[in-house]
């Protein structure tokens, strides 16, 4: 991992994502570029009526993600492990609210369009690696978790959540092989948080 630049950290959340970038900060010397989930004004409000501001908390971190994109683009002589690349924004976050009937075809058109109007200008990651795990397993991490507002939905419709974002990351994971390396790692075998040889 030393010799990539810019490297981007992928999976469904809860899966462990945020860990393994403060791993290979500390291993490889990279800077760790994080989500700010505190600084999205809507996404408690989301969890509370997702149907309400699904769309205002997606366009927030789309924004934010376009803008993170574009420092590292200037930090040229800095080696980067990003927290969550904005595929998984756009075509796994976005597109399940989509899919799950909280954001209307106008809305995910715009979204859409607004992300496609900046696509090209923005530079693509040397390396993602993808985390994944069993549904249970995700939920059971989230579960521990202190970000509560992820919580306090029923189990069975959280993890129906869970598994629309598992496929849809997997998919555009399928797609983005042709343009971008993909290192896939099992968490549920590959302890890295307590294994020293899983490091």
């Amino acid at each position: 991992m030393r010799k990539y630049r810019y490297i981007s950290v992928a999976g469904t959340m809860g899966v462990g994502k945020t860990t393994l970038v403060k791993i290979i900060a500390k291993e490889f010397g990279h800077k760790p570029v994080l989500e700010n989930f505190s600084a999205n004004p809507f996404l408690p409000k989301f969890y509370k009526d997702m149907r309400r501001w699904a769309f205002h908390s997606q366009m927030f971190f789309l924004k934010e993600k376009i803008s993170q994109i574009r420092q590292i683009s200037l930090m040229r002589e800095t080696k980067i492990v990003q927290d969550t690349p904005i595929y998984e924004d756009v075509f796994s976050y976005a597109k399940a609210q989509k899919l799950l009937g909280n954001m209307s075809n106008d809305e995910w058109k715009l979204y859409f369009d607004f992300y496609k109007s900046f696509e090209d200008d923005l530079i693509r990651p040397d390396r993602i690696i993808f985390l994944s795990a069993s549904i249970e397993g995700i939920y059971q991490r989230i579960a521990q978790r202190t970000r509560d507002y992820e919580v306090k939905k029923k189990k069975k419709e959280f993890l129906r959540y869970l598994k629309v974002l598992d496929g849809l990351n997997r998919g555009w994971i399928k797609n983005i092989k042709k343009k971008i390396k993909i290192v896939e790692i099992d968490t549920e075998h590959f302890d890295y948080v307590k294994n020293k040889k899983d490091k």
